[in-house]
């Protein structure tokens, strides 16, 4: 006779031997992250490593390399302009509201805002040419070959360049409007003074146009493909 304990045992649908049993599989035991000392901040992910790493371009040549140097330095530049420029128009605007309510004055707020102002979207198109973001055409680019990129790129280089000089042209003819009818009067900065911020700006914006020229024609007498920008943290 089977023993009644296999018969109520299978009857539940249970295996009655151990040796039914099928083995689990074993979990893969994950390595415990390092212990932070106490005091210490834990240490930055790798994700927010990437965002602030600054831009390399692994496939520069020593030509290129250079140029790109020059470019970025002109950029810190107009960076660090930008960032006085916004400083000055926070802090005069700021000043102007809070001693408003003590009835107090601000000397030049409103010159200080409307010509900082202007700088800065004048700079800005500057730093936005030196940062390659002043003209797009991704849906186009993207039905060419890497290479022939390149070429698109360096075309629409040679069109923005005759923009600028439309802009600067007009900006001149601006400056001689603006001395016919100069008005006296006590202005921290003149409307004339203000008036060469365009050709200024658009001079900034061609030198950064024909500096990023200089350096696609290196990549394509060297046979590259269009550099990519790849951050160091990577």
């Amino acid at each position: 006779m089977d023993d009644p304990k296999d018969e109520g045992a299978a009857g539940d649908g249970v295996p009655a031997k151990e040796a039914d049993i099928p083995e689990t599989r074993k979990q893969e035991q994950r390595p415990e992250p390092p212990k932070e000392d106490a005091g210490q901040a834990p240490p930055p992910r790798p994700s927010s490593m990437e965002l602030h790493a600054p831009m390399s371009f692994p496939d520069d040549g020593p030509f290129a390399a250079r140029v790109r140097r020059i470019d970025n330095a002109i950029g810190k530049g107009e960076q660090a302009v930008l960032v006085f420029m916004l400083a000055m128009v926070i802090l005069f605007g700021a000043a102007g509201a809070a001693l408003k309510l003590a009835h107090v004055h601000v000397p030049y707020k409103d010159d200080v805002i409307k010509s900082g102002t202007f700088a800065i979207a004048m700079l800005g198109g500057a730093f936005a040419s030196h940062q390659m973001k002043h003209l797009s055409m991704d849906l186009l680019s993207r039905r060419f070959s890497p290479r022939n990129r390149l070429f698109l790129r360096i075309t629409l280089s040679l069109f923005v360049i005759f923009v600028l000089v439309l802009l600067i042209k007009s900006g001149f003819a601006n400056i001689d409007n603006e001395k016919q009818f100069l008005q006296g009067g006590e202005f921290l900065v003149s409307r004339v003074k203000v008036a060469w911020l365009i050709p200024i700006a658009g001079f900034m914006m061609i030198v950064h146009a024909v500096l990023h020229i200089i350096i696609d024609v290196d990549y394509i007498a060297r046979g590259k493909v269009p550099p990519e920008r790849m951050r160091s943290g990577h």
